[in-house]
């Protein structure tokens, strides 16, 4: 996983001119626009500091604005610019979304699996936190699909 992630970065990098991160974070947005830094941050299963560097990279490229909210003045809104917009209609797909997708596809008994798996191998510090295809402590991110 993390060769296929560094393969995909510098194949971004090459081509976009994106690492797989800004493009992932561009990707989201141009999926769901208007969200707050802390959404994309949800939506990416990434941590709020990491986005914000990312989101202030592809700032600097005339790639993504911040809007303050019309309902709610306190709200910045992240979108697309059109550069960003024609940018990302020519992307493939994040691999990370791809990633997520794939486990996500998995019977809830193999993705159980793979969290116990990757639990014991995670580095030090991480065991409070659920893997990203987990969802909350007690949630079946799959009910109803019969996939468990």
């Amino acid at each position: 996983m993390v060769r296929d992630l560094r393969r995909a970065s510098v194949s971004y990098e090459k081509q976009f001119g994106l690492s797989a991160a800004q493009l992932f974070v561009l990707q989201a947005l141009r999926d769901q626009p208007g969200m707050s830094l802390g959404e994309v941050a949800k939506r990416t299963a990434t941590d709020q500091s990491s986005v914000s560097v990312v989101v202030r990279k592809l700032e600097e490229k005339d790639l993504v604005q911040k809007r303050t909210s019309s309902k709610d003045g306190r709200r910045l809104e992240l979108s697309l610019t059109p550069r960003g917009k024609c940018l990302s209609e020519r992307t493939p797909p994040a691999v990370q979304d791809l990633l997520i997708q794939s486990i996500t596809n998995l019977p809830m008994h193999d993705r159980r699996l793979l969290a116990g798996l990757l639990d014991r191998i995670a580095p030090p510090g991480t065991e409070d936190q659920p893997m990203f295809f987990e969802g909350p402590p007690g949630e079946d991110m799959r009910k109803g699909d019969g996939h468990d």
